[in-house]
């Protein structure tokens, strides 16, 4: 009776009980939701007949119909605004134990959900009778088609609604009613914070801009150039290519804020040095800025940055919690990558039921990732073990009221959700519980760690064992020339007599 909308004419004749103003029971098996119009007789008042507990008629006036103008006076109230009183009726109700945006202390609800559920029981005159609590959202066994979990509870019949969160999947739409969507949220990949800051070589390249990098090495090369021309043009008792590997390495040298041997006395040469010089300090002062700015900053190596860069790593188990919408969601998925997914799907025997319970097995396995939205995790970031960091998957996450299968309260739920949200009462409510849910103390800011320069120190170590290997070269080759001379110089001195003579003499 809830799938049209119905007008109903009562003919009497003479006889007969008066079932249309005092109507025994439900005959017509009506339901909340049903829109149906009744006329009696020859009366001019169109009333709406519908049933809160399917067990009696409830009577409504609605319109004033007169044959020959028709409809001259209706109520202006839509709907649910006009049954808006469910004259306290008891919702048998399902509760998800460790329901991350619900909760109950001393028989009050609590969090977002627990604050819009004590809403809508005031608003409309109802109440919740708790009747099971569960360990799990819910999931399906493939083999005989069953849910277990608060979606099995209402699939039952044994509950009406369930006071905790669900996401919305295709598996579940076709089971359970969902409601407004009241949270939504993005999906992510979560695993253990690296004990070790990694900082990868190019970080520090990364304090400027490729064309900045471009421009300054172009500058250095076209005042080597200068350089060259200004000194050929004042004269020098040097040949191109060694004026050029001197200038080189005077321009390198003032760039590593290197002094000169020896400073020109040619104003046009002094003009041109001290540009360098300036041009060098101010680079310098950006970089370091920058730089100090990236190495005392969280730089997170994250092994992977998309779903498809994580099955390519092939290192990592990806899990979630038992009975929870991403349980099911790689299972069902179309993907392409499905297939490799499963393989790195964690043992199901061994899921967590909570997710608490699932960031702690993160903490305690480096390897384990867990996909799920971002909100539920910002539900216990004052609770976690250890530190957490994220990798965005893409998806999108809808949490919402479930309520069996075409029931008749999901229309006035709906409708006084977005009421709700139209007036701002969701987004108070939700400010109010994550003010409270996020309070953390003040953190103090810790020492930048040695291994956050680990690589800074690794390439200045490198740069020295060069160094004094080059250094060991050039005695060698150093020692090699004196030897050789002075082998020479003996040998010039056996041949020519006159020579050791005149040394003798001397």
């Amino acid at each position: 009776m809830s799938f049209a909308v119905w007008l109903v004419i009562f003919i009497y004749k003479g006889h007969g009980s008066d079932y249309c103003l005092s109507p025994p029971g439900n005959i017509f098996h009506l339901r909340f939701n049903s829109e149906m119009l009744v006329l009696c007789g020859r009366e001019n008042i169109l009333r709406e007949w519908y049933s809160l507990d399917t067990k009696r008629t409830d009577i409504d006036y609605f319109a004033t119909w007169n044959s020959k103008k028709g409809i001259v006076e209706m109520v202006q109230k839509s709907l649910y605004e006009r049954r808006n009183n469910l004259q306290g009726l008891a919702m048998k109700s399902v509760v998800v134990k460790d329901s991350l945006f619900f909760h109950m202390q001393d028989d009050k609800f609590g969090g977002i959900f627990g604050n819009i559920f004590c809403e809508l029981c005031a608003t409309l005159n109802f109440s919740l009778n708790i009747v099971s609590e569960v360990d799990e959202y819910g999931s399906r066994n493939l083999n005989d088609n069953t849910w277990s979990g608060a979606i099995g509870e209402i699939y039952s019949g044994r509950a009406d609604i369930s006071l905790s969160e669900f996401s919305m999947t295709s598996a579940r739409l076709n089971v359970v009613d969902f409601s407004f969507p009241i949270i939504i949220s993005k999906n992510s990949f979560f695993l253990r914070e690296p004990n070790i800051f990694a900082v990868k070589w190019s970080t520090y390249f990364q304090t400027f801009t490729y064309p900045v990098w471009i421009t300054i090495f172009l500058i250095l090369i076209a005042a080597s150039i200068l350089l060259i021309f200004l000194k050929m043009k004042i004269g020098t008792d040097r040949d191109l290519i060694h004026l050029g590997s001197d200038i080189c390495f005077e321009v390198w040298g003032i760039f590593c804020q290197q002094g000169l041997e020896d400073f020109p006395r040619r104003t046009s040469l002094k003009v041109a040095y001290y540009t360098m010089f300036l041009f060098v300090t101010v680079l310098s002062a950006a970089y370091s800025a920058s730089l100090t700015s990236f190495l005392t900053s969280n730089i997170h190596v994250k092994p992977f940055s998309s779903l498809e860069t994580f099955v390519k790593d092939g290192t990592y188990k990806y899990f979630v919690y038992r009975g929870s919408n991403e349980f099911d969601l790689f299972v069902n998925s179309e993907s392409p990558l499905k297939n490799k997914l499963m393989k790195l799907k964690f043992k199901k025997d061994k899921l967590p039921t909570s997710l608490l319970d699932a960031f702690n097995m993160i903490c305690e396995n480096p390897k384990l990732t867990m996909y799920i939205d971002e909100k539920a995790k910002d539900q216990l970031s004052s609770k976690l073990p250890c530190d957490i960091i994220s990798v965005k998957e893409g998806g999108i996450q809808s949490l919402s009221i479930i309520l069996s299968k075409h029931s008749a309260f999901t229309g006035i739920i709906n409708f006084w959700l977005q009421k709700f949200f139209h007036n701002g009462m969701v987004n108070r409510l939700k400010d109010t519980t994550y003010k409270n849910k996020l309070k953390r103390p003040v953190q103090e800011h810790i020492p930048v760690s040695i291994f956050f320069v680990v690589s800074l120190i690794s390439f200045i170590l490198i740069s020295i064992a060069f160094s004094v290997c080059i250094l060991f070269i050039e005695k060698y080759v150093h020692s090699r020339k004196m030897k050789k001379q002075s082998v020479v110089n003996f040998t010039r001195r056996l041949n020519h007599p006159n020579i050791m003579m005149n040394e003798r003499k001397v």
